[in-house]
């Protein structure tokens, strides 16, 4: 599965940016996503702060910006 963290702007609601998190790492995602389910490749949820300051720990860097609408995508 690939994970992508999708960047949207409040105002106009398009994507900025987008962010792929690391592959290895779906257990975690898992967790922190509280999932109880296994994903079939076509999801997308809104994020939390707590999910996305958690995801930013597996990406390695801070994107947060309170401009920004963020969402993870997951794509097969």
């Amino acid at each position: 599965m690939i994970y992508v963290i999708e960047v949207f702007d409040k105002e106009t609601e398009l994507l900025v940016f987008e962010e792929e998190l690391p592959s290895g790492y779906d257990q975690e995602i898992k967790v922190i996503m509280g999932w109880t389910a296994e994903q079939q490749g076509w999801e997308g949820y809104n994020l939390t702060n707590e999910q996305l300051d958690a995801l930013e720990g597996i990406l390695g860097k801070k994107i947060y910006d309170p401009a920004y609408l963020f969402q993870l995508s997951c794509n097969v």
